[in-house]
């Protein structure tokens, strides 16, 4: 439904090979030598299709091609070649990984039906493999297909390595109702001392159980204060959600770190063991009563710099955290994790500057600047920048904090993540009176959410008391108003949708069906082409108007990029079969945040402005 619109693109230089050698160690060696927009760009091949499987920050539409291209060369199917292109990332070491955590997720995102018809092939990836990130993508795709752990359990419970091996890929698998009855499984191995590895897999594994919160803080919070595991520990802990932490766990707990980090030696307290103490601590201080928490606040932030862990959060392009406070002038670091399968970046910027720096990013070529950052527009509103950091890596920023107060921002500048994927680095005099006249912001809570999960409640978006000005927020918030018009607002650049309801004959779920599967059906009239022109430059965008001489194009959600080109100037044209619009979209939202944005849109987008809702 939503799509983003392209750009004109520089046609290859002119030492760009127009086809690939035909011995695969010399195709390697020339396709290695091209940038990732030369690749892109470079004739269809075999051996091209493997270079576009396996090259580091490609978008994953060009994943998707290359297991299409490689199933027809080798007359094999699509997840054939995904899992052998798996095995053969693995083979690379650890140069090969970013990419082949991307396609894991992508491996992870298969039926069960369809990864049981892989099973041998599965059980050769879990076994077989060299590196960890492989065999556990192995292990997660058989209890996938499985649909339950049982059998897989039983197989590698008496080898400690492969049976920590499954214990780790338990948080990779999507289906939260495979993970839901792990519980009494796993909370016995966190007592086990005969096995370390086995131990802390299990640490990571638990905090992956929904519903079981509070006790696994607890049982983990006592570990902590025993010195047990420590730095595996507290990473773990800090991925409970705050709202489950217990209230009386937070003093004793943080009287434990700060014991543990006066021990550590100054120059040792930027290490990973003692930044993620330092983060846990920082976190545990606002759980305490107004006048402890101030006098805490102060007693940690004499112990060291200020410093903050961000994670990504996995295939939701978020940070998990919204909100970090500095105290103006002082030293700060951020630490920023990536565990999704996609690039990201973090770039601090001025006040109100996020959409000026992240436009300005998407319309930069994938090229580094002179510090080795890619999507990092030149612009004296940027303060401080991380590299782009692939899946699984993570990466430090140290800066001093500025002297102006002021809510400045932090932000990821990939193309197409400013949107959603940005927070509040506030500057402040005293951050104890900031954090206590601010109310504590609520965690994102991410739901996968799927027809299934919402077809049930479909009528009560018809029910009266329906919240439409909170439906009107959210059609904003998820950028739809960008790209679609609904009433009288928005851009009309993808499918009007005042009355996309009875045009779908009141199919409610076909309508939601279009939101949370993008790419399952798009119209003709909505559908990507890249234009090559004669001149060697390349446009992409929608077909607005066709005739005998021309082709009226449309590359974004704007007026001023409708461009009329005459057919005798373009060389080729090849369709973009999927959606620019992003997969789980709404996966932010509650189920009656769902309800009203499909209500708000039913209604042609009237929301009156005495509508409160429930």
């Amino acid at each position: 439904m939503s799509f983003e619109g392209g750009a004109r693109r520089s046609s290859p230089p002119a030492d760009t090979p127009s086809s690939a050698p035909k011995s695969p160690v010399a195709a390697a060696y020339v396709l290695a030598r091209l940038s990732n927009k030369e690749l892109i760009e470079a004739p269809r091949s075999e051996f091209v299709y493997v270079a576009l499987l396996q090259r580091a920050g490609l978008d994953r539409k060009y994943r998707v091609e290359a297991l299409d291209g490689l199933a027809k060369a080798r007359n094999t199917d699509a997840l054939a070649e995904l899992i052998k292109g798996i095995g053969d990332l693995d083979k690379k070491g650890e140069n090969g990984l970013p990419v082949l955590r991307e396609l894991a997720t992508m491996l992870l995102q298969k039926s069960a039906a369809d990864l049981g018809k892989k099973r041998e092939d599965l059980e050769k990836l879990a076994a077989e493999s060299e590196s960890a990130p492989a065999r556990q993508a192995g292990y997660a795709a058989l209890v996938t297909a499985d649909g339950n752990v049982d059998k897989v359990w039983s197989s590698v419970e008496a080898e400690s390595a492969k049976f920590a091996d499954l214990l780790s890929s338990i948080p990779l698998i999507r289906d939260n109702s495979l993970r839901a009855g792990l519980y009494p499984k796993l909370r016995p191995l966190l007592d086990r001392s005969d096995a370390e590895d086995v131990r802390r897999a299990a640490i990571t594994a638990i905090v992956a159980v929904p519903g079981h919160d509070a006790e696994t803080f607890t049982a983990l919070a006592t570990m902590a204060k025993a010195g047990t595991e420590r730095a595996t520990v507290v990473e773990s802990l800090q991925k409970v959600p705050r709202k489950s932490w217990p209230g009386d766990q937070a003093e004793p707990l943080l009287a434990s770190l700060m014991s543990y980090l006066k021990e550590v030696p100054a120059d040792q307290r930027t290490a990973p063991e003692a930044v993620g103490a330092f983060q846990l601590a920082s976190d545990l201080v606002a759980l305490l009563p107004a006048d402890k928490s101030k006098e805490a606040g102060k007693a940690l932030r004499a112990v060291g710099v200020s410093v903050f862990v961000i994670r990504t959060i996995h295939e939701q392009m978020i940070y998990d955290k919204s909100l970090i406070v500095v105290e103006a002038g002082k030293p700060v670091e951020i630490v920023l994790i990536n565990e999704d399968a996609m690039p990201h970046n973090l770039v601090v910027v001025m006040p109100g500057a996020v959409e000026e720096i992240g436009k300005a990013a998407e319309k930069m070529a994938p090229e580094p600047d002179a510090q080795g950052r890619i999507h990092v527009p030149a612009s004296p509103k940027v303060l401080h920048a991380t590299k782009m950091v692939d899946g699984g890596q993570q990466t430090k920023l140290s800066f001093t904090a500025p002297t102006e107060p002021g809510e400045y921002h932090y932000v990821c500048t990939f193309p197409g993540h400013w949107m959603r994927m940005q927070g509040i680095l506030a500057v402040v005099t005293d951050v104890e009176a900031y954090l206590a006249s601010r109310p504590a912001a609520p965690e994102p809570k991410v739901t996968e959410w799927k027809l299934a999960d919402l077809a049930a409640d479909l009528d009560k978006v018809a029910a009266p008391g329906r919240n439409l000005a909170g439906g009107k927020e959210s059609f904003a918030k998820l950028a739809c108003v960008q790209c679609h018009k609904l009433g009288k607002d928005g851009y009309a650049y993808g499918p009007d949708l005042t009355d996309v309801l009875k045009r779908m004959k009141d199919d409610r779920a076909a309508l939601l069906t279009e939101i949370l599967e993008p790419s399952k059906v798009v119209a003709e009239r909505y559908k990507n082409f890249v234009f090559e022109l004669n001149d060697g430059e390349e446009m992409v965008g929608m077909i607005v108007k066709e005739d005998a001489d021309s082709v009226t194009v449309q590359t974004g959600p704007s007026d001023s990029l409708i461009q009329n080109v005459k057919k005798s100037n373009i060389k080729t044209r090849t369709l973009q079969p999927s959606s620019q619009m992003p997969l789980g979209l709404v996966n932010l939202l509650s189920k009656e945040q769902i309800l009203d944005l499909l209500a708000y849109i039913e209604s042609g987008g009237n929301a009156p402005a005495h509508n409160h809702g429930h």
